[in-house]
């Protein structure tokens, strides 16, 4: 951080973190058909070993103003990733009996990524007469992505790559938004107003790309507007009503559009989509705050609808594999109560309790004609939060989601519970101590139903999500960055 005067700031950030695992995965597969007829079984044995290292920077610079709701606020970042993941799996058919059927069959695999994310952000504000501010602003973003996915099986003593299952998959993509909004300002003593924000977004996208053999070629251009409203009506200073529209667009991952196949799991292979357009979401909500002394309760009905829906979708070929991919359905919406209590029994407790009760429909029909689904779904969870002595927090998080409706079939619910604990170690508080226990009880899975004409697949998986972490930080003449104590581990769900 650096301040030449009381009007200008600076400050600059660089963070690097580099992850390793290394998985062993023992799959067994047996696959009958619909009549009970026996059709394979397989045990396959998995052995990944992955490595990533990521580079984060930014710098940030603020300016601030004589004048009253005037600002000025410009950042650049980027974000570095190189990552590598190579895979050794080793094959065995067995008959029914479980009696081995042939060799054993080795094959390997690699999946190579470096990708680049740069973003830039304006934001100029300053007030209109008495009653009012405009706030304008630019912000652009740029991707990149080069991933090498090859596969080799061994034949005769040596691997041999199998050409039309590797190839080099290259993404870019570049975003300029532009943006002007308006506030109202209220400068009275009446505590009995209206409060409103209204404004419009542009923004065009642009991205391609293409893999090495040409077999995967696209590029797309997309220009939207992307309006918003916000209203509210303050019935005293501690609670209001609140009335919102917004509309946004929800740009696919790295991970969803690169065309390579995953074999690791050979029966259940899963791949990205590069043809997969944006998905263009509409939110309409209605909600009421209320502030007391040792509480807070926020409850909003809302309103969701969302076209080119982006969902995983499961097809199977003819070899009776289930190829696993995300397609754009038609369109879901989802209706639903969302509520939030935070209180403050006592010096030493907290607690923030949040529960959302909705109803699902979706419509793929643009996929296949039985996948229009109607669910009723619900998610809650309670933070609790304990002083034991000065400068400790205790923190017990319990989450449950419900099951949810997929265009062919439901994922099944989940469940878990993390413990966390950070203590001040100096007396300035430049120094915390963390410790983290992520799914104390080893609840936390993952699986899904589908049923379709065609099949029906049932998948259940239970990775080790149990994982102790202990974190320090220390912080030299700054604000102490809570962020960088936060916990980073995966679930894999």
């Amino acid at each position: 951080d650096f301040s030449p005067n009381d009007k200008n700031s600076f400050t600059f950030e660089a963070i690097g973190n580099t992850e390793r695992q290394d998985n062993n995965e023992d799959l067994i597969t047996k696959l009958y058909q619909k009549s009970k007829a026996f059709v394979s079984n397989i045990d396959r044995n998995s052995f990944e070993y992955e490595r990533v290292k990521v580079g984060e920077f930014a710098l940030i610079y603020n300016k601030e103003y004589t004048q009253k709701y005037k600002s000025l606020t410009a950042n650049i970042s980027t974000s570095l990733e190189h990552g590598r993941q190579n895979t050794d799996i080793f094959s065995q058919s067995y008959a029914e009996n479980n009696a081995k059927i042939g060799d054993e069959i080795l094959e390997r695999t690699h999946n190579y990524e470096n990708g680049n994310i740069t973003s830039g952000n304006l934001d100029y504000a300053f007030p209109i007469g008495n009653a009012g501010q405009i706030e304008t602003g630019y912000r652009g973003v740029m991707r990149s992505l080069t991933a090498d996915y090859q596969t080799s099986k061994k034949t005769n003593g040596q691997y041999v790559i199998n050409t039309g299952a590797s190839n080099i998959f290259d993404f870019n993509e570049n975003v300029h938004a532009g943006y002007i909004q308006f506030n109202s300002i209220n400068n009275g003593a009446d505590q009995n107003f209206w409060k409103y924000t209204i404004g419009l977004r542009a923004e065009n996208i642009s991205n391609s790309g293409t893999t090495q053999d040409a077999s995967t070629k696209f590029s797309n251009n997309y220009l939207q507007l992307f309006p918003t409203a916000n209203f509210t009506y303050n019935l005293n200073a501690e609670s209001f009503w609140k009335l919102s529209y917004g509309k946004r667009f929800n740009r696919p991952g790295f991970g969803q559009l690169n065309p390579f196949v995953d074999i690791t799991d050979a029966l259940n292979p899963h791949s990205g989509n590069p043809n997969l357009k944006p998905e263009i979401a509409h939110n309409l909500e209605l909600g009421f705050n209320k502030e007391a002394d040792k509480f807070s309760i926020s409850t909003n009905a809302f309103y969701r609808y969302t076209k080119n829906t982006i969902r995983a979708f499961y097809q199977l070929l003819p070899n009776g594999v289930n190829l696993n991919s995300p397609i754009n359905i038609g369109n879901a919406s989802t209706a639903g109560l969302e509520t939030i209590l935070s209180s403050t029994p006592s010096p030493i407790y907290d607690f923030n309790f949040s529960v959302s009760l909705f109803q699902q429909h979706i419509n793929g029909a643009n996929v296949v004609s039985d996948a229009v689904k109607d669910a009723f779904g619900w998610y809650g969870k309670l933070i609790n939060n304990f002083i034991p002595w000065h400068n400790a927090k205790l923190q017990l998080i319990a989450n449950y989601n419900s099951s949810l409706i997929t265009p062919q079939g439901k994922r099944l619910a989940q469940k878990f519970v993390d413990l966390g604990f950070q203590q001040k170690i100096h007396k300035n508080g430049n120094a915390k101590l963390g410790v983290t226990v992520v799914d104390i009880f080893n609840t936390l899975k993952n699986g899904f139903i589908n049923t379709t004409p065609e099949f029906t697949n049932f998948r259940n998986v239970k990775v080790d999500t149990r994982a102790i972490m202990v974190t320090f930080g220390y912080s030299f003449k700054s604000a102490f960055k809570d962020k960088l104590l936060d916990n980073k581990f995966s679930r894999e769900y």
